[in-house]
């Protein structure tokens, strides 16, 4: 259930104890594929009868086209999908692969890491439908099964709100990155500034909706983090920064749903997305250990 297809990694296969993050629910296969893509759209998908047979090639490209237009719009540009050609990405996280195969289309070579493997499975047929070469693993992500200074880029996406020890999680991604590697993260965020208001949306309202799916990153008891805890948590990290992403506006107050959307996010978006870099002195300190 594994491939290392990429150098020094060793196939090991996971434990199951990490928290399951949109695993399949009870219901029928309509209804797993129906929750499946909530959590890749990070919203109420279309009704079933309006997407293309599920897991066909043309339902993975429309939930891919979706997953990046409106409220995710920000995913290209801040999750670098152009800016790693030739290089390693890791790519952790709950989601179909939309975004590896992104990474894995601009020219870098993708590892995939799941515990779940279903949802690894998932990914690996999303890949190969569209042709598309990557390394699959079947491993914890707080246990990753790759050479230490090995990764040049980690995304991390859909784990850090089900993570019950997200020390374990971020001591492991900054092992296996190499000295002046990058991380990307994209986590829940705790403040909602439009708390307060009537009348206004919640996110993930609804039956369908992300509220609805176990363990989904926008669900009513996901972990959130605000911006101080966040740094926190990447402390053993250098030049941090953090932007405040996602966001309908139908969780904005009506009198400001006039303002460009760009600006309503970024005071009260529902993700914060981080990036930071491994310190290049992280090698000097790894070679005096070793």
């Amino acid at each position: 259930m594994g491939e290392a297809a990429h150098g020094p990694l060793r196939l090991w296969e996971g434990s199951r104890e990490w928290p399951a993050v949109c695993a399949p629910v009870p219901g029928g296969p309509e209804e797993q594929a129906h929750r499946l893509a909530a959590c890749e759209l990070l919203r109420s998908p279309p009704r079933p009868r309006e997407l293309p047979e599920p897991y066909s090639l043309q339902w993975f490209l429309e939930l891919e086209s979706r997953r990046y237009t409106r409220q995710g719009h920000w995913m290209p540009h801040l999750l670098e999908f152009a800016k790693h050609a030739g290089e390693r990405i890791l790519g952790l996280g709950s989601d179909m692969g939309s975004d590896w195969i992104q990474y894995a289309r601009h020219g870098a070579e993708v590892i995939v890491c799941c515990p779940l493997a279903e949802q690894l499975g998932l990914v690996r047929r999303n890949f190969e439908l569209r042709g598309l070469k990557a390394g699959f693993l079947h491993a914890e992500p707080a246990a990753l099964p790759v050479e230490p200074a090995s990764i040049d880029v980690v995304c991390l996406t859909g784990l850090l709100h089900a993570a019950t020890s997200p020390e374990r999680l971020i001591q492991e991604i900054f092992r296996v990155l190499k000295p002046g590697g990058k991380v990307l993260a994209v986590a829940p965020a705790l403040r909602d500034p439009w708390s307060w208001w009537p009348f206004v949306a919640r996110p993930g309202g609804g039956s369908g909706g992300p509220a609805a799916l176990a363990g989904g990153p926008l669900s009513a008891h996901a972990r959130r983090y605000g911006s101080r805890q966040l740094r926190q948590v990447f402390e053993r990290f250098s030049e941090v920064r953090l932007y405040r992403r996602h966001l309908r506006r139908a969780e904005v107050p009506h009198p400001l749903r006039w303002l460009p959307l760009v600006v309503l996010e970024r005071l009260g978006g529902r993700l914060l997305v981080l990036k930071a870099l491994k310190p290049v002195t992280a090698r000097t300190c790894e070679q005096a250990a070793a």
